[in-house]
């Protein structure tokens, strides 16, 4: 299966843009995004630099993909899994299509 056809499993559409699914693995010494997929829990992984302490990892996330997807702070939110390595991020204004070819890109360049 190709890469896309994965990342395609992470992402569902919303009226408002999209939701993607993500497991993170805070304190890292790296911040890759997306450093993979995860196939059984049909999300993208992302190692963060930061740790899980008083949402520092969820704010890492949310400026890296607002970075990767080059738009603003305020159309990207973690909207499940504020506590746990699993979240849910909702990026406004995107579609599903649109969403899979920047995580492909971005994807293309992580060994």
């Amino acid at each position: 299966m190709e890469a896309a056809d994965l990342i395609r499993k992470a992402i569902d559409p919303h009226p408002k843009g999209v939701l993607i699914r993500f497991e993170v693995a805070p304190g890292s010494k790296k911040l890759v995004l997306p450093s993979g997929f995860n196939p059984w829990r049909r999300s993208m992984e992302a190692k963060l630099t930061e740790e899980p302490t008083g949402g520092k990892a969820n704010r890492q996330l949310e400026r890296a993909l607002c970075d990767l997807f080059v738009i603003g702070a305020d159309r990207v939110q973690v909207t499940a899994g504020k506590k746990s390595p699993r979240k849910v991020v909702m990026i406004l204004g995107v579609d599903a299509e649109e969403a899979e070819r920047v995580l492909s890109e971005a994807r293309e360049g992580v060994p």
